[in-house]
């Protein structure tokens, strides 16, 4: 029997250890104000979240302002594992972001300071795994919940009566939680044993990164402008991770064995740690807006990341990590945005639509060295956002978007039992809310 479930417990830790990188990819979304047009924000930038997306917009601010705001989180995963179904849902609310905005007196054009720290990356993700091998039900459970978040100043002037420049020098840092859960159910009656249970962790803590974004506006005319055109430059910076490992001391690989007699054979947790060096390459953004009618403005942006050029700095004793194959695994991504936002005449009322794209980066597989054909995207994650803003006494705005998307994928590998196929549909949605004053 322990030759079975050992064999079964390869089958499935080797489709859920052997995650991706979490600091690759997985863009967040910052700013209510932006996400409800669909993050479309490189050539608006005009609020305190411009630190982001391109703190050149920053030079157009004329008023003081503070913000903050905060987001529910909610995902959604329908997996069928060799035919099986399976689904995991993972709901978490968030500090979105808090900064402050002075725009400084000058005697000539503009100069705009402001600092504050916002969330940039959601590590999380999820999924459930069901399936029956020769009499043991298995369900085996993922997840990941974390981020990475900056604090940082910007500062942004115009340089000329139509161009602005700016930089945000910050740093990064974040946490990632994983947590593996193993269970396997002996229904039938057919062993000794009624229930094996395997559980791990990692705790990865991504220590303080320097961060920049360089950014450049051009808009006419200078004051109320009808055309604005962004371009951005941001680092990708070297993490420093260390991470936890958390697992059992069995040679089986088993918490716990439950048998049919009552008695439950326990086995400890062993601790692992040990740190290793992530860097990332530069991305690059620009984008465009346009006033086309009195209170409409239309907004389109690109961001290129090529994640293929990700490298290790040292390697991992424990192999446990730093194995990626970047230059094999992982794919340059070219994510998409348009939005549009429309001021109600007469009450100060704002209303906010956008559609963007982010492509998946990782088509794997997750074994570089198998033979195993790369991840199949049937469709790559697509974004459609909502939302409104009011202002208040001509000094206090609130803001809400609502972000939902989608995407599907399917992975096929090999083990030493059987031939694989496991099919993910992700849904998810984000309900972002904000405050600011001006003053």
């Amino acid at each position: 029997m322990k030759i079975l479930a050992i064999a079964l417990l390869c089958v499935w830790v080797r489709g859920a250890v052997a995650q991706e990188e979490r600091a690759i990819d997985n863009f967040a979304g910052v700013g209510v104000r932006a996400m409800g047009m669909g993050g479309a924000f490189v050539g608006v930038a005009d609020d305190f979240t411009a630190m982001y997306w391109n703190p050149a917009g920053l030079a157009q601010m004329q008023q003081r302002e503070v913000q903050v705001s905060f987001l529910r989180n909610s995902r959604a995963n329908d997996s069928i594992f060799n035919g099986t179904p399976g689904r995991s849902e993972l709901t978490n609310t968030r500090f979105g972001s808090l900064g402050f905005v002075y725009p400084y007196p000058v005697y000539r054009g503009s100069l705009v300071l402001a600092a504050g720290l916002t969330r940039i990356k959601d590590f999380d993700w999820n999924l459930n795994l069901k399936g029956d091998d020769q009499g043991l039900a298995a369900n085996h459970a993922l997840q990941h919940e974390g981020e990475l978040a900056l604090a940082g100043v910007s500062a942004a002037i115009d340089v000329s009566p139509a161009v602005s420049l700016g930089a945000t020098l910050g740093l990064v840092s974040g946490e990632d939680e994983a947590v593996s859960e193993f269970d396997w159910a002996d229904l039938e009656d057919v062993f000794d044993e009624q229930r094996f249970r395997a559980r791990d962790t990692f705790t990865d803590e991504y220590k303080w990164t320097p961060y920049a974004v360089l950014g450049a506006m051009l808009r006419t005319p200078r004051d109320e402008p009808r055309y604005r055109l962004g371009a951005t430059f941001s680092t990708g910076g070297t993490h420093k991770i260390r991470y936890v490992f958390r697992g059992s001391s069995s040679d089986e690989g088993y918490n716990s064995v439950e048998y049919d007699d009552g008695t439950v054979q326990e086995f400890p947790d062993e601790e692992w740690s040990n740190t290793y060096e992530l860097a990332l390459p530069f991305e690059f953004g620009v984008g465009a807006s346009a006033a086309a009618l009195p209170g409409l403005t239309l907004a389109g942006s690109l961001h290129l990341a090529e994640w293929s050029q990700s490298e290790y700095k040292g390697a991992d004793d424990y192999g446990l990590r730093a194995d990626t194959s970047f230059e094999t695994q992982y794919r340059d991504v070219l994510r998409y945005h348009f939005g549009v936002e429309y001021q109600v005449p007469v009450v100060a009322l704002d209303l906010r639509a956008g559609y963007f794209v982010d492509p998946v980066p990782f088509i794997g597989p997750r074994d570089p060295g198998s033979d195993d054909p790369p991840i199949r995207i049937e469709e790559d994650r697509r974004f459609i956002t909502l939302g409104a803003g009011i202002l208040i006494d001509e000094a206090m705005q609130i803001d809400i978007a609502w972000v939902r998307g989608a995407f599907k994928q399917v992975e096929e590998y090999s083990s030493e039992l059987s031939d694989n196929v496991l099919s993910e549909d992700y849904a998810i949605n984000r309900l972002v809310v904000g405050v600011g004053y001006n003053f």
